[in-house]
């Protein structure tokens, strides 16, 4: 099969890559056309390539791309994969603009519009899925759930030697349904716990999260930045538990983020917060330890799991098994194509 990915997305960004890499190991063939202009020339190579191709897909992140490849493509059909909702983003998540204002009825049509248009419409959870159907009016039979997965290439266990001290860790963009400020109330309930805590990244909370670090004396909190995707996976394989979302608005409720499937291909324990998009995948005490998202559940997780040794390499070891059995690039990319067979 052939298949055009076009519109301003980034390549190498891991929802997309997952999905590129998996189909390129099936065999199938993909023409990549990135574009950040709706210039002539842009609209004559969409017009062109299409017609050489089965469909088109328009890959997370290029909502206001697709009016404008739908005009293009003619007859052949087009796939789009939101991944995020921009409205309860900028809305309700950073909270950016006003509920009411008009940039808020704006963000609502840059979601509303590109998902009536498409053809097939991607959503990462069934919980997102509802939501796009819900709020948007996005008939239900024409979304179909594909879960992020992971590609092993990229994140795989490795025999990392561990710390001496029992090591936590996070990674993320400190933005806000990962409640990295809850994240830090907790390690304050665990002060002299001998238990070292490292959170990989930046972002939107990272001055906010440095000045509750300063304000509690959680001198002890390692902060090493962004790393490049090679030293993040490697450092990943140095945490004995590894924390996921623990937000308090919607979102945090319709996503299962890259980090937790990151996490379970590294064979670690995971605490994060249950909600009804996490539990479509992963199983309490089975292969995830879910907590109400509190700094005082969260705290009492890490203890729990930093005393019971066995539960903690349990819940590794089965979620490890689940994404080498079920979310591998290839599961990823096969699912793909069973969802847009609907439509070609």
């Amino acid at each position: 099969m052939k298949i055009l990915f076009t519109g301003n997305y980034l390549i190498d960004y891991n929802r997309t890559k997952i999905l590129a890499d998996g189909l390129k190991k099936l065999g199938h063939t993909i023409i990549d056309f990135p574009f950040t202009k709706k210039s002539k020339a842009n609209q004559e190579k969409i017009k062109d390539l299409s017609k050489t191709v089965d469909f088109v897909f328009l890959p997370c992140f290029t909502h206001t791309e697709v009016k404008f490849v739908k005009s293009y493509c003619g007859q052949t059909p087009l796939v789009f994969d939101p991944l995020i909702s921009r409205y309860l983003t900028k809305v309700f998540d950073y909270k950016l603009v006003s509920r009411w204002g008009i940039s808020a009825l704006r963000n609502f049509y840059r979601d509303k519009t590109p998902m009536q248009l498409a053809d097939l419409v991607l959503t990462d959870t069934i919980e997102h899925k509802k939501y796009f159907n819900k709020t948007f009016g996005v008939p239900l039979e024409k979304m179909e759930v594909l879960y992020i997965g992971n590609n092993f290439s990229d994140y795989d266990y490795s025999e990392t030697v561990k710390n001496k001290k029992f090591k936590v860790g996070f990674y993320g963009g400190f933005i806000p349904l990962q409640g990295v400020l809850t994240i830090l109330e907790a390690i304050s309930i665990l002060k002299g716990e001998d238990i070292d805590f490292e959170l990989i990244g930046n972002g939107f909370e990272y001055e906010k999260a440095l000045k509750y670090i300063k304000k509690h004396n959680l001198d002890f909190v390692s902060l090493p930045g962004w790393l490049n995707q090679k030293d993040l996976a490697d450092r990943i394989n140095t945490f004995d538990v590894a924390l996921g979302i623990f937000g308090q608005g919607e979102k945090t409720s319709l996503v299962i983020p890259n980090k937790i499937y990151h996490y379970a291909s590294s064979k670690l324990a995971i605490i994060t917060k249950s909600t009804p998009a996490i539990s479509e995948v992963f199983i309490d005490k089975d292969d995830i330890y879910l907590v109400d998202g509190s700094a005082k559940s969260i705290a009492q997780a890490i203890l729990d799991l930093k005393s019971n040794t066995v539960l903690k390499d349990t819940l590794a070891k089965n979620a490890y098994e689940k994404m080498k059995n079920n979310f591998t690039e290839i599961h990823v990319a096969k699912s793909f194509l069973l969802s847009v067979e609907k439509i070609l």
